[in-house]
């Protein structure tokens, strides 16, 4: 009887010995919603392989956009400031992966209102999402999902703060950044219209006119640093420009 105590003291403390810290918790969280991501991108992927599918229609048009010039239309764009409850939050830098996912990275600080000495870093982590073309600029537009949000290297806050009220606080930053968080406008052009000139010289004599083209993202890849989007282009009706 002695032997099985033994045992199973030796057991619950080999456990305890094996469990990550609290410090490393939000980093492992932290990797396994960026493996989700890329997971479900993979799986995607397959599928398209598997049925023999091509992975962006072959009639679309493809433009592959670098990760680091969408990291810096992001930081263009940074910081980013908001109140969460007592605290308040402020996002700084971004980093951006491109690898079966459009990942997503947000960096910076979170301190409290009256205490600003009581600080902590944060990792807000999504991806690129609802990529479409804005009619108005004729550029591609897209939000950053956000689906985790993650408070570490607590200087002072770990007073005030318990695991249950960190996490909650943590749940609160995620959905202030989800809704806060304005569009990304991708300096892309994407041509809307297409102009006809008029001809007048020799046998073929055509008066002036456009084709208006309607745009739409049909399909997002991301692989190997690049995101591959494919834009689908439907033509409308002639539109005759009148003599001048």
């Amino acid at each position: 009887m002695k032997a099985r105590g033994t045992l199973l003291v030796g057991f619950v403390l080999a456990i305890s010995a094996c469990a990550p810290p609290p410090e490393d918790r939000g980093q492992l969280r932290a990797r396994k919603v960026i493996l989700q991501r890329e997971v479900a991108g993979l799986r995607g992927l397959m599928a398209d392989l598997d049925g023999n599918r091509a992975l962006i229609p072959p009639d679309d048009v493809v433009v592959a956009i670098d990760g680091a010039f969408v990291r810096e239309v992001i930081d263009a764009q940074l910081p980013f400031d908001a109140d969460v409850n007592a605290y308040h939050l402020r996002l700084t830098r971004a980093d951006v992966r491109f690898q079966e996912s459009p990942v997503v990275t947000l960096g910076g600080t979170l301190f409290s209102r009256e205490r600003p000495d009581l600080t902590a870093d944060v990792t807000a982590i999504g991806a690129l999402d609802q990529l479409a073309i804005d009619p108005r600029a004729s550029t591609l537009s897209a939000k950053v999902a956000v689906d985790h949000v993650g408070i570490e290297r607590l200087a002072g806050l770990e007073d005030v703060l318990g695991g249950a009220a960190l996490d909650e606080l943590a749940r609160a930053a995620r959905l202030r950044v989800a809704e806060g968080l304005p569009a990304i406008s991708i300096p892309v052009s994407v041509q809307q219209t297409v102009e006809i000139p008029r001809a007048s010289a020799g046998p073929v004599r055509l008066d002036a006119a456009s084709l208006p083209l309607t745009a739409s993202v049909s399909r997002v890849l991301a692989s190997g640093g690049l995101l591959w989007i494919g834009i689908h282009l439907e033509p409308g009706d002639f539109v005759r420009q009148e003599r001048r």
